[in-house]
């Protein structure tokens, strides 16, 4: 019941219109409200970072063993 909930949330927020100042400094990934260490294949709630950072700084160089919401952590 909590994966449903958990997936639903994560779905309302992609849905959100993101409001940036661009012309405030960039924020460090650990503080931003973004931020998810929990995804596999990203850091970022994004793909594209809303601060206008490279895309090598939103997805990560390797996965992570693990997938808290994509399957159970099954391995291919």
């Amino acid at each position: 019941m909590s994966d449903s909930r958990d997936q639903n949330y994560f779905r309302n927020r992609m849905k959100e219109e993101v409001h940036v100042d661009r012309n405030k400094a960039v924020p460090k990934c650990q503080t931003c409200p973004y931020f998810h260490p929990d995804f596999k294949y990203r850091k970022c709630l994004y793909a594209t970072c809303p601060y206008g950072k490279k895309d090598q700084e939103v997805f990560r160089r390797t996965p992570l063993r693990s997938d808290k919401y994509g399957g159970g952590g099954m391995r291919v």
